[in-house]
């Protein structure tokens, strides 16, 4: 399915764009070996509660993964939820390729079915209003440049009472993470996703983009003042990566 990569929303967008196609063939190995497979159940305790109140299965749910990658997180809400329709959303076409060619490789018809890759900008969501029940991103927003666009985008395609969810490692505000994110930082991710990808640039801008982003008590401040409501952090692992759910207003369960 390769395609011409989409036009994003700035300069930093394309750079981030090209790096991110460039780590694509290894960008998941690097990810479990970097966690100890500690993602894969951030990920897993982040999906667990994406819909409200749903269908035990999913079953008329349309959900959004933004920022999908390639695709590991879209796996995981399609095992939780089988028969919701998926859009996997992201900006880089090499990331999309390589989830959709793992897809392939499980031999399996039933998540390419449920599953559509869809090239976007999280800023500009090629999405109606109120076209999808909830919205998860994992590890994406830190790398977008203009936050509070993307913010009231997401508010805009949820319905009302729609759930958000975002998985990201936040800048740590505790003495002791900052100490860890500064250490790990600094050493085991850059030389690890090096001998993944050979892209020793690409893990070296992840670092900056961590350091970058907002506390996770900051992007609860932001959501809010976008309209979102019943907004929660829950830390794991000590604080290193959080889960921060949101809720649009309106909607049955209010």
């Amino acid at each position: 399915m390769t395609q011409l990569e989409i036009p994003t929303h700035d300069e930093h967008g394309r750079r981030v764009q090209a790096m991110f196609s460039d780590i694509a063939h290894g960008y998941d190995r690097a990810n479990r070996i970097m966690s100890a497979g500690t993602d894969v159940r951030w990920r897993r305790k982040a999906v667990a509660s994406l819909l409200i109140d749903p269908q035990p299965d999913g079953a008329g749910a349309t959900i959004l993964d933004l920022c999908a990658g390639t695709l590991d997180s879209t796996l995981e809400i399609h095992r939780r939820y089988p028969q919701a329709q998926l859009i996997g959303g992201d900006f880089s076409a090499g990331m999309l390729d390589a989830g959709m060619r793992r897809i392939a490789a499980l031999q399996d018809p039933a998540p390419l079915a449920q599953i559509t890759p869809q090239h976007m900008d999280a800023h500009a969501l090629p999405l109606d209003d109120a076209s999808v029940d909830a919205i998860f991103c994992a590890f994406g927003v830190r790398n977008l440049s203009d936050l509070p666009l993307a913010s009231a985008e997401q508010l805009r395609c949820l319905r009302p009472g729609g759930q958000l969810v975002i998985l990201e490692f936040f800048r740590p505000s505790a003495w002791t993470t900052r100490v860890f994110h500064a250490v790990y930082n600094r050493t085991v991710l850059p030389v690890v996703g090096w001998a993944c990808t050979g892209n020793l640039d690409a893990y070296l801008y992840l670092p900056r983009s961590m350091a970058q982003m907002r506390t996770a008590s900051d992007y609860v401040a932001l959501l809010q003042e976008h309209g979102f409501e019943q907004v929660s952090v829950e830390p794991l692992t000590f604080g290193v990566a959080s889960i921060v759910r949101a809720r649009k207003p309106g909607g049955s369960s209010n």
